[in-house]
């Protein structure tokens, strides 16, 4: 049998080269012991070991410049003295800083509930597959110096996939989609037709906001409140000539021992206007009352609504309330 060429025993070396490094960072040692034991070298046997190194020297020199030509980026670290395929097609490898980050993505899923937490899983689990094994093992073993919380309140894995389906498709197509929704404040199912827009995940919740046809007006809806198989795709599409958000300003006064250090921006474009007292005064334009409600609340007695004129009547009436409950009730 005719044995290769000199041609033919570059071409397979240079691919056992791109092999061997497409699993993991080698050292010059390991490549060359590995193509000697392939027989892959053209070195003259007569020669002493010596001159022999410097031939196999020779020849991986010339083979990652004709792989260089080829677009194959091979970078050699002098300090630790391995080489690596950084533009491999076949696999991935990360520096510390993206393997890092990538652990930290991988931890936020690996228990998820939220919508489509299957879809991330599976995708992250093909990226850490095209991983070399030692990434791989350091994903599994290494410490972790920050985390992320979704702060999950409902479990989407229970979510009505028919429904999920017809919500997305009518988002994706742009066409108006009907469906009955449960309020949560007195229990009572109401059908909707709304041009859709896509779905958020927002403070533990996947909400659905669109024009309500009905109402003619911005609406949302808390995604596990509409009923499972009411959603249906309607043929209409989206009208490019609805009317912009209506927004309200709002203005709220901050205690100095919410303000002192640094005021939260809770609401995109806000204005805070410091005083001399520590305490400090936020202006925002918002477009929902309830989530300017909730998310005012929870600064307690800290925090003092001015305006809009209905919001500051819907906090005195909570105020009202919870007197009744907390002090009118224990006396």
């Amino acid at each position: 049998m005719k044995s290769d060429t000199r041609a033919e025993r570059a071409a397979k070396r240079r691919f056992a080269i791109l092999t061997l490094l497409h699993h993991r960072p080698r050292q010059q040692s390991d490549i060359v012991a590995a193509l000697n034991q392939s027989n892959l070298f053209d070195d003259d046997r007569c020669t002493d070991p010596a001159s022999t190194a410097r031939q196999q020297r020779f020849q991986l020199r010339h083979d990652r410049h004709a792989l260089r030509l080829m677009g194959c980026e091979i970078a050699y670290d002098r300090r630790s003295k391995y080489y690596t395929w950084r533009n491999s097609p076949f696999g991935l490898r990360l520096d510390q800083a993206q393997l890092s980050a990538f652990a930290m993505v991988l931890d936020t899923f690996t228990d998820s509930t939220v919508l489509h937490a299957n879809d991330i899983r599976t995708l992250l689990n093909y990226l850490v597959s095209l991983l070399p094994a030692d990434q791989q093992k350091a994903l599994g073993t290494g410490r972790r110096s920050f985390s992320i919380d979704l702060h999950e309140t409902t479990d989407y894995r229970l979510a009505d996939p028919d429904t999920i389906k017809e919500i997305e498709l009518a988002i994706l197509r742009g066409q108006q989609v009907e469906f009955i929704h449960k309020t949560a404040r007195d229990g009572k199912e109401r059908r909707h037709v709304i041009e859709p827009r896509p779905l958020v995940f927002e403070r533990g919740h996947v909400y659905l906001s669109g024009w309500s046809l009905d109402w003619n007006k911005e609406l949302r809806f808390r995604l596990d409140y509409i009923v499972p198989g009411s959603a249906q795709v309607l043929h209409p599409t989206i009208s490019s000539g609805r009317p912009r958000t209506v927004t309200k300003l709002l203005r709220y006064h901050l205690s100095p021992t919410i303000a002192r250090n640094k005021v939260s921006e809770h609401f995109p474009g806000q204005v805070v206007e410091t005083h001399a007292d520590g305490s400090a005064t936020v202006t925002a334009h918002i477009t929902d009352l309830f989530d300017a409600r909730r998310i005012l609340l929870s600064y307690g007695l800290h925090c003092i609504v001015l305006e809009p004129p209905e919001l500051v009547a819907e906090m005195r009436t909570i105020a009202t309330e919870l007197y009744k409950i907390y002090c009118i009730q224990s006396e």
